[in-house]
């Protein structure tokens, strides 16, 4: 099944969805990348088009509706690329590049991963970067995430303040345990010096 070509307002909202994984109608409308102001409806409408298509998906929290792309961003703006260099670079791929290059400005380490990714064998497995991971069907919403680590930390804290004396307490021992084992020699003596007890006995009754 061919997958549906987004429209460029589209493209703009899955860009935000495949950024932040899952993103309510307000978080998507201030993240628009193009910054230009646009009506709550407007967002919403494009986002009701994209499920419509099987490109978003949502999932409820609390009140309001979760919002996640089904499609990473390599899938879809893969076929867009493979379709610009044939149609409009008779597919030179090459010219399609140095195209990109002279339209945008590269930091140093973009530009070394650039010419990491053009000696790189094709077909070799690549890292997934940032908004390129697969999209989780069943994602669990930030807010969830934050409460269930809310909950956990008093019972970390408590937990970590119970072990505290006891390891005190075990420390304290110690000493004792060393004293223990001084006195130990001692009683060996006393041991050793009871036959010589008793051969004087002995000796006391013959005589």
């Amino acid at each position: 099944m061919k997958t549906p070509r987004p429209s460029h307002l589209e493209l703009q909202v899955l860009s935000v969805l495949w950024t932040a994984g899952e993103a309510t109608v307000h978080e998507v409308l201030a993240g628009m990348p193009d910054g230009k102001r646009r009506a709550y409806t407007t967002v919403l409408s494009v986002l009701q088009h994209l499920e419509s298509k099987g490109l978003v998906r949502k999932t409820a929290s609390g009140k309001q509706n979760l919002y996640f792309a089904t499609k990473t961003r390599g899938v879809m703006v893969g076929s867009v690329i493979r379709d610009l260099v044939v149609r409009v670079f008779n597919g030179r791929a090459a010219e399609f590049v140095q195209q990109i290059l002279s339209e945008v400005s590269l930091t140093p380490g973009e530009a070394r991963a650039a010419a990491g990714m053009l000696l790189r064998p094709r077909g070799r497995a690549v890292s997934f970067a940032a908004g390129n991971k697969p999209t989780n069907p069943y994602p669990k919403t930030m807010a969830v995430k934050k409460k269930a680590a809310k909950k956990a930390a008093p019972a970390k804290k408590a937990a970590a303040k119970k072990a505290a004396p006891a390891k005190k307490a075990a420390v304290k021992k110690a000493p004792a345990k060393k004293a223990a084992a001084k006195k130990a020699p001692a009683k060996k003596a006393a041991v050793k010096k009871a036959p010589a007890k008793k051969a004087a006995k002995k000796a006391a009754k013959k005589a």
